[in-house]
């Protein structure tokens, strides 16, 4: 997702089977633009991957926000210069 994204909406990743990896570039997201249960229905082995400064707290929003406790949420790996 782009660092524009300034909401994600209920049941956002709901059924996507096929989805392994998920990037989050914004840092903007907060317990009120992301709707409840916006992250439920993510399939066990989706690893979630979020801006480094924001992981601890992004973990804790999203479980929040019915992700399961079996999907992983990491820091994006940034490219070595």
């Amino acid at each position: 997702m782009p660092k524009p994204v300034t909401q994600i909406g209920a049941k956002a990743f709901a059924n996507g089977k096929n989805v392994k990896t998920i990037a989050i570039h914004t840092t903007a997201l907060t317990a009120k633009n992301i709707d409840d249960q916006a992250f439920a229905g993510i399939k066990e082995g989706t690893v979630i991957r979020v801006p480094k400064e924001k992981l601890a707290e992004y973990k804790k929003l999203f479980a929040e926000k019915g992700l399961d406790k079996k999907v992983k949420v990491k820091a994006i790996k940034t490219k070595k210069k």
